[in-house]
């Protein structure tokens, strides 16, 4: 019989529809599905009843409300928390996937001495050989918190200095500490009384600041509206997913930043469409639209629409102080819906990026980004969770990570009311893991330890009965019986928040137009607010999805 090439593609196709009906194919894919979910190196949690807890996020400073679904103690599954006063129920892409970070192939679970595995031991025993030969530099990433005062301790015990790196939200204030006097660290943006918000790159729909803040008041003043109550005028050279969702935006050059920023404030000036009165930018008008890609006109009118809806405040998504002078020309420093400062207890501290001198050790607690590099030839003790590459610390010393240590969470940085919560551990942590406040602890016993200092920080709220708890239901300071009490609630997911202060003025005089120098801060980055050095899958597809670019149109709200 003569075969055809028809009659091959015939019986081919018959096989193949018949392979699909079969349920061969089928079962093979499951038996796989099985094989590839038990995998030894693959976490299996419990079949025990699950439970729910409710705790904040410590992978940042901004301390967003955590759900944690725990299956025979170990975390499933996390979720953001509603009754949450700032963060509303949002949590930016690390959050969502954070507890796989607890089984990361990257855990640091060795101590390593100059890429050799050691001990902790070994580690001990060379650090209180550092502090007793000299002075001991302590670098902190989130400070306020109750481990950074014993870190301030130790330090000031061996006449050494504690430092911070502060993240790109209270970089981008530093500007007004040099005008003021008064701590980046205790100032904050007022968005819930602006009606205008003019974003020089920051993204503000983005998870900028503590995710769900803005976007929140976005949706609420701004969403679909012709007309919206909120304006964001975002400004920046491509067209990101903040950009896309503005009420406008204005593409500019790169690095075109601080020339746009001094046309405005020439047009403001000559215009007269502010009260203030100061120096006028060196650059002409011309000059400024050359350099930003914005013509003379486009830069008028803008300089128009940031003043016509007021209160206006402007954003920037770094330390550049041509762009902070246009809240002082605007009045929007020490005012509502700009500037304001949220407390009057914060110390200004010394910045982790100036050269060290001269010390024995620095030590870097595990809350500062793992790309900085501190400019010293001292002896590097870094604590880390997890080994992100190359790295020039002398010591590698694991940390505990998500859920895994007790620690108290201070007010975010971009936040303009004070708030207070704690975060208890709900997983035990590696056997071979301490965190820098325990490592301490052992070199100097008499160090107040970090449960103590939490408990006198309640005791000191229940004592001034102000402010109010918010959890599932509100309830105000005043009527908590003690701090035991009142540590009990933060510890099952309650925040502490004090009454919005009426914001007293800034004195902030400029002297000279600032010409746009600024420091580079190690922490600025794309995904800011990350403070890990390795990213779950999860996290990394949430991210990337996240970004997608949506067209020109259906770009404002």
């Amino acid at each position: 019989m003569k075969v055809t090439r028809r009659d091959l593609l015939f019986w081919g196709a018959g096989a193949t529809a018949g392979l699909v009906l079969t349920p061969v194919p089928w079962k093979l894919l499951g038996d796989v599905s099985i094989w590839t979910q038990n995998w030894r190196w693959i976490p299996q949690p419990s079949h025990r009843p699950v439970e729910v807890k409710e705790t904040f996020c410590t992978l940042c400073p901004n301390g967003c409300g955590l759900r944690v679904r725990l299956a025979g103690g170990w975390p499933v599954g996390l979720a953001g928390v509603a009754s949450h006063p700032i963060s509303r129920g949002a949590l930016c892409p690390l959050g969502y996937a954070a507890h796989q970070l607890i089984w990361h192939p990257q855990r640091l679970r060795v101590v390593h001495h100059r890429g050799a595995a050691s001990s902790w031991d070994r580690a001990h025993a060379a650090f209180a050989k550092a502090c007793a030969e000299g002075p001991v530099v302590i670098l902190d990433g989130i400070p306020g918190r109750a481990a950074s005062t014993l870190y301030a301790s130790f330090a000031q015990n061996r006449h050494g200095d504690y430092r911070v790196l502060l993240g790109p939200g209270s970089q981008a204030l530093k500007p007004y500490e040099n005008w003021s006097g008064v701590p980046a660290a205790a100032l904050g943006y007022d968005l819930e009384n602006a009606r205008t918000v003019v974003s020089f790159g920051a993204p503000v729909l983005d998870g900028w600041g503590t995710p769900g803040r803005f976007t929140r008041l976005w949706a609420e003043r701004a969403a679909g509206m012709t007309e919206p109550r909120l304006r964001l005028i975002q400004i920046e050279p491509t067209l990101s997913r903040t950009a896309a969702r503005a009420w406008q935006w204005m593409e500019i050059h790169t690095g075109g930043e601080t020339a746009l920023a001094a046309g405005i404030a020439r047009v403001l000036l000559e215009e007269h469409l502010v009260r203030a009165s100061g120096p006028v930018p060196r650059l002409t008008l011309a000059e400024s639209a050359e350099q930003s890609g914005i013509s003379s006109d486009a830069i008028r009118g803008l300089a128009r629409t940031i003043v016509a809806q007021r209160p206006a405040v402007v954003i920037a998504n770094d330390d550049n102080p041509t762009i902070a002078a246009l809240n002082v020309l605007l009045g929007a420093v020490g005012t509502p819906g700009g500037i304001v400062q949220k407390t009057k207890s914060t110390p200004s501290y010394i910045p982790a990026e100036a050269t060290i001198p001269s010390a024995r050790a620095v030590l870097i607690d595990s809350t500062v980004p793992w790309d900085f590099v501190p400019q010293t030839d001292a002896e590097v003790f870094r604590f880390a969770a997890w080994d992100g590459g190359p790295n020039r610390a002398d010591w590698l010393l694991p940390a505990p990570t998500l859920l895994e240590e007790l620690t108290d969470i201070p007010t975010a940085p971009t936040s303009a009311v004070e708030t207070y919560a704690v975060a208890p551990a709900l997983i035990k942590p590696p056997a071979d893991v301490q965190s820098a406040a325990q490592f301490l602890s052992r070199v100097d016993p008499a160090l107040t330890p970090v449960d103590k200092i939490i408990h006198a920080r309640c005791a000191d709220l229940v004592q001034s009965r102000k402010g109010t708890i918010y959890a599932h239901e509100t309830t105000p300071v005043e009527k908590i019986a003690s701090a035991d009490k009142l540590e009990e609630q933060l510890k099952n997911g309650a925040v502490w928040m004090s009454e919005t202060q009426p914001p007293g003025r800034l004195r902030c005089a400029l002297s000279e137009w600032p010409e746009g120098a600024r420091s580079e801060c190690p922490a600025c980055s794309s995904f800011a607010t990350c403070q890990a050095p390795v990213l779950p899958p999860l996290a990394s597809k949430l991210y990337q999805e996240s970004n997608l670019r949506q067209g020109q149109k259906g770009r404002n709200a």
